[in-house]
């Protein structure tokens, strides 16, 4: 799915999450067309060369937005979960949001036999040590207490992309896979499953599947 096609969806659906008084959430899973995503903290440093020039050079497009972060890659091969609840409903902060987005993603890898962890003072979920690399991006907004964006999971896709910027604005830290740490192939389909089951076991809910 094209990364404004999927805003405009997680747009529909909080709205219609703000006057929920039930703990409701709506969990959307996609793969994105190839794009960079530039959040709120990217500064012109973590971009090597001029937006339209990085276009160019990896035909993906090039997108703003309102998440916290700074740029990261999507592609096909990656397991993006946008997560929209009401943080009064069901009770929450916005930093006890992101640790649980970063418990999801963690349970995730685990289910195929990886140990992924957090790195003091940064988001998101690295394998590997003392040389971490990181296997999960995380970017959130809040807008009417309703939370947008989400987790972008590695599993199986080119990881070239990532460094034609300073991904998640972190210079010098590596990216990797799923597939490059077991040194296999991946179907996006199962780590679907294992995700799913891992969001309804971190956020205490009952999953029902259905299409958007």
């Amino acid at each position: 799915m094209r990364y404004n096609d999927a805003l405009d969806l997680q747009r529909v659906h909080g709205a219609e999450l703000e006057t929920m008084i039930e703990p409701f959430a709506k969990l959307l899973l996609l793969q994105h067309a190839p794009v960079y995503t530039l959040g709120r903290k990217t500064e012109v440093a973590h971009l090597p060369c001029s937006e339209s020039d990085l276009a160019v050079r990896t035909g993906a497009e090039i997108v703003r937005v309102d998440r916290g972060g700074s740029v990261t890659y999507h592609a096909p091969g990656q397991l993006t979960a946008y997560l929209l609840l009401h943080l009064r409903v069901w009770n929450i902060g916005i930093h006890e949001h992101l640790d649980r987005l970063e418990e999801v993603a963690i349970k995730t890898v685990a289910a195929f036999g990886i140990a992924g962890n957090r790195q003091a003072g940064m988001t998101g979920v690295w394998v590997g040590e003392p040389a971490a690399e990181k296997i999960c991006a995380i970017g959130v907004s809040a807008r009417r207490w309703i939370t947008y964006h989400g987790l972008s999971l590695n599993v199986d896709l080119d990881l070239q992309p990532f460094y034609e910027v300073i991904p998640c604005g972190l210079a010098g830290k590596g990216v990797t896979s799923m597939a490059k740490v077991l040194n296999k192939s991946i179907n996006v389909s199962d780590v679907e499953d294992a995700m799913t089951k891992a969001f309804a076991d971190v956020y205490g809910a009952k999953i029902e599947i259905g299409m958007v």
